[in-house]
């Protein structure tokens, strides 16, 4: 049995719109939102140090580590096309090797929204991050840290993402040592 549902949109932005379904609030994103990890391997091949971006929480009012995140433009041929700049903004750097770039999945920040978030991660380790970038403001926001770190922050993005990450990196560990010892059990 379906019941009726009367939808209406209660508050509406350029990027997003507030949506009322049955006495119920919603955000309902008009755009994909991708949010990239960037990190470093150690020379042992470990998860080294992660790169966040440091912004302010209004409603706490205190700083928060969080994931250099953004939104699909109507540019940007692919996700991945949409991760890249929006690294470069930061960095000033675009890393355009394939291979240092994997796609984490996607994640919901909320129940409240009906919009995952892309979450891509980027091998950084032998990158040297521009000083002078496009915008100086969300540059100074970069930070790097050691990836022993995450687990302190509150931040549920960017702990889901890191364990994402390590999942990664433990699923190809399996692979190599598949490929090493020639045993596929």
């Amino acid at each position: 049995m379906r019941m009726d549902l009367t939808k209406k949109i209660v508050l509406s932005g350029d990027y997003e719109d507030i949506v009322e379904i049955n006495r119920k609030f919603y955000i309902v994103d008009k755009k994909d939102r991708i949010a990239v990890l960037p990190y470093t391997v150690s020379s042992e091949g470990l998860l080294d140090k992660i790169g966040v971006a440091e912004d302010w929480n209004y409603i706490d009012d205190v700083k928060i580590l969080t994931l250099i995140n953004g939104y699909l433009s109507t540019d940007d041929s692919t996700d991945l096309v949409a991760a890249n700049r929006i690294l470069f903004e930061i960095i000033g750097v675009n890393i355009t090797d394939a291979k240092k770039w994997a796609y984490l999945g996607r994640v919901y920040n909320n129940l409240s929204s009906d919009s995952g978030i892309k979450i891509y991660a980027v091998n950084i380790s032998d990158i040297k991050i521009h000083e002078n970038v496009e915008n100086m403001e969300e540059r100074k926001k970069f930070i790097v840290m050691d990836s022993s770190k995450v687990i302190q922050t509150d931040e549920i993005l960017f702990l889901s993402s890191y364990i994402r990450l390590f999942q990664h990196f433990y699923c190809q560990s399996l692979i190599k040592d598949t490929f090493k010892t020639g045993k596929n059990e």
